[in-house]
């Protein structure tokens, strides 16, 4: 007895690439046609992007041994369409009954390879991936097949290159021995019609017949069954394992271009051909424990590892229509690899919970009588185009879950889509209803390199609405709904962003709607907090006009999508001190002097004891007081401003400074609109104290 264990036998196969959906299928094949002939206890697995075959033929030679012997016996798996004459009687009657019949009767093998083309449920279901049964447009498959078997007997290539092409194609060499015609341009983007090749207009695509043999054994894997998806009053359809609808199209030009996707999964752990059986029967992704249907269900069931244990990687392949409107050809659409079970830090948590809540948002923009939908309409499509930018994004962060540029453009869509659904009677009808994003995920929204010192200001704008009235209340045209946002019918007043408006003077329209609402008292008696400030420099290049406004625009509508109720630490830390501005200019002071006017912060000498120069039971601080100061600089007399807050100041017992200084500013909407901007007690308590008269001190002098 001993306690070394056989190694086993590991060949690789680097020709069946997997930035071809016909080389996903023929490795599959290759496993299945391996374990049939000598080697049961055979595995497939990939590794670093190579499948690897482990425990089964000891080199390259013998598996082009066994695939030999299989070919000169012809002893491939039977692949005859025995339904095709019922299925043909079952269209012209537009019933799926005589299909159903037919699968009662079917024998094994037969019934094995019709479960991976149709499923008669309430309609025939066709597997996407095989055309409407097995054919598409005047391709059929397994006439193709039947084509290069007979190829292996008639072709007039000697059987020594035959056999060399085929260690050729597993080795990935260049192969000589091709034919054309083999109806595998649905699979192999090589059999294609080449344009502008050559002296005629095309030339016929040609591949090796070896692939296309080997592709068809692995079709049993994408056996479906019937679903029933939504609950007992729903219609049963037929669900295929990895196979889904294709994404929304983000062009007019895009509608109805693709027909479906394939989503092959990639595992690195060896697997035999049961158990690869067992992971296609089961075909598990979801999300929100439901199985996934579209490309950005698989999305978030990528980030969520709402996935079969073993999988690493899913392979993207859109079976799109390009040369005819009855036929499909592949388009590698990239890897999406799967979450490790072990790394469940806390931004990749908050990374799946936004992908879940984008996702219940995208769902309400599907349907086919939805008016938020693209949808068919007779044989001409209506593009609406709401739902294909949200899809795009959230694909590319499932792509690369790190990536702050592509979480940002994730965002830009998702603020897109709500514009247009604000602006629009028909869409608000829809009442659509969304949850804030958390707050984790919003460090790698920022990136590395920290936030941008227009991302700070918008950080200070949107971290300082007060949980009962948040800042998205006053972006989008939207009402709370629980912890929820709604669109309602009727537009809300307090919405007051407009994007055709300079954005000085949209952040002086939310000012003065915040003020309006601390005045009415339908909020709570904080009318501002501190969640992440800005440096008093930060404001001091905004009022000097140095800054990218697109750049706050945009920031601030990303912003306005996350739940502001609790700031955690980690968003908290986002705030940069900054260094006090040396040399302080005109405008910037009438920013020190009129915002603490227009909140309930303390505000305490920078030096002196720990208390408020503008108490809260002197009165200074009022919303009305703060109104009418508004009202004073949208009328643009900056004069009257000031004597009006030196009169507050005085209500608390703080006297200013005397000056005879016509006070005036070359941007007063500019200035309005940076009182919105929070800034650090410190420097706060700096620029108030810039105005206070000086005192003399006990035994000094006046």
């Amino acid at each position: 007895m001993t306690n070394e264990r056989a190694a086993l036998p590991v060949v690789p196969v680097p020709g069946l690439r997997l930035d071809s959906l016909g080389n996903y299928l023929a490795s599959l094949g290759l496993l299945r046609a391996l374990a049939r002939s000598r080697w049961p206890n055979a595995r497939a697995a990939w590794r670093l992007g190579v499948l690897h075959i482990v425990g089964g033929p000891p080199s390259i030679g013998d598996t082009v041994n066994a695939l030999w012997d299989i070919a000169a016996k012809q002893a491939w798996a039977p692949y005859d369409r025995a339904w095709k004459d019922i299925q043909t009687q079952g269209t012209k009657k537009k019933s799926p009954r005589l299909l159903a019949i037919w699968r009662t009767k079917a024998a094994e093998s037969d019934l094995e390879l019709f479960d991976a083309h149709a499923v008669p449920a309430t309609t025939v279901s066709f597997n996407p991936l095989l055309g409407n049964g097995g054919s598409s447009g005047n391709r059929d498959f397994s006439d193709g097949r039947k084509r290069a078997i007979e190829a292996f007997r008639t072709e007039r290539t000697d059987a020594g290159e035959k056999r060399a092409d085929l260690e050729r194609l597993l080795l990935g060499d260049p192969v000589a021995w091709m034919i054309e015609k083999l109806n595998a341009a649905c699979w192999f983007s090589d059999a294609n019609k080449l344009y502008n090749s050559g002296q005629r207009p095309y030339r016929e695509g040609a591949i090796s017949p070896w692939a296309m043999v080997l592709a068809c054994e692995g079709l049993i894997f994408f056996a479906g069954s019937s679903s029933r998806r939504l609950g007992s009053r729903a219609r049963a359809v037929g669900a295929f394992p990895f196979v889904s609808r294709a994404a929304a199209p983000r062009g007019a030009g895009e509608a109805g271009r693709d027909r479906s996707e394939v989503w092959a999964p990639i595992w690195e752990r060896p697997m035999t051909l049961p158990e690869v059986v067992t992971l296609f029967s089961r075909g598990r992704a979801e999300a929100g424990g439901r199985g996934v249907l579209t490309p950005s269900a698989f999305a978030t069931a990528i980030v969520r590892r709402g996935v079969d244990a073993g999988i690493t990687e899913f392979r993207r392949f859109i079976l799109g229509r390009t040369t005819s409107a009855n036929t499909f050809e592949p388009r590698f659409e990239g890897a999406f690899h799967v979450n490790e079970p072990g790394a469940a830090s806390q931004p990749g948590r908050a990374g799946s919970i936004v992908m879940q809540r984008l996702l219940a948002l995208a769902e309400q923009l599907v349907g086919s009588r939805n008016p938020l939908a693209d949808r068919k309409t007779g044989k001409r499509w209506r593009f609406v185009g709401l739902r294909g930018g949200i899809e795009a994004g959230m694909l590319r962060v499932a792509a690369a879950p790190r990536d702050a540029e592509a979480a940002g453009a994730m965002l830009d869509s998702v603020v897109l889509a709500l514009d247009r659904i604000d602006r629009n009677r028909v869409f608000r009808d829809r009442n659509v209803v969304w949850e804030p994003l958390p707050l984790n995920w919003l460090p790698t929204l920022i990136g590395a390199e920290g936030p941008s010192t227009e991302a700070r200001l918008a950080l200070a704008v949107a971290s300082s609405f007060p949980s009962d009235r948040p800042f998205a209340l006053y972006r989008f045209g939207i009402a709370l709904h629980g912890h929820r946002f709604i669109h309602p019918s009727a537009t809300p007043k307090r919405w007051v962003w407009r994007s055709l408006s300079p954005l000085s003077r949209m952040l002086s329209d939310v000012l003065y709607r915040r003020t309006l609402d601390w005045e009415t008292g339908r909020v709570s008696s904080e009318p501002v907090r501190l969640g992440v400030p800005a440096p008093a420099s930060d404001v001091d290049r905004w009022l000097r006009g140095f800054l990218d406004e697109d750049l706050i625009v945009g920031w601030l509508s990303r912003f306005a999508l996350f739940d502001w109720r609790v700031v955690p630490r980690g968003v908290r830390s986002l705030a940069c001190p900054g260094i006090m501005v040396d040399a302080v200019n005109g405008t910037l002071c009438l920013f020190g002097l009129l915002q603490p006017l227009f909140d309930l912060r303390k505000v305490s000498p920078p030096n002196g004891p720990a208390s408020d120069l503008l108490p809260y039971e002197s009165g200074a601080r009022t919303p009305a007081a703060a109104r009418r100061l508004l009202g004073l600089l949208r009328a643009d007399d900056v004069v009257a401003t000031v004597r009006l807050a030196a009169t507050r100041y005085s209500v608390a017992g703080v006297p200013l400074v005397r000056h005879d200084v016509p006070w005036n500013s070359a941007d007063v909407d500019r200035l309005t609109a940076s009182l919105l901007f929070p800034v650090f007690d410190r420097d706060r308590s700096v620029l108030a104290t810039r105005w206070l008269r000086p005192q003399r001190k006990q035994g000094g002098l006046a």
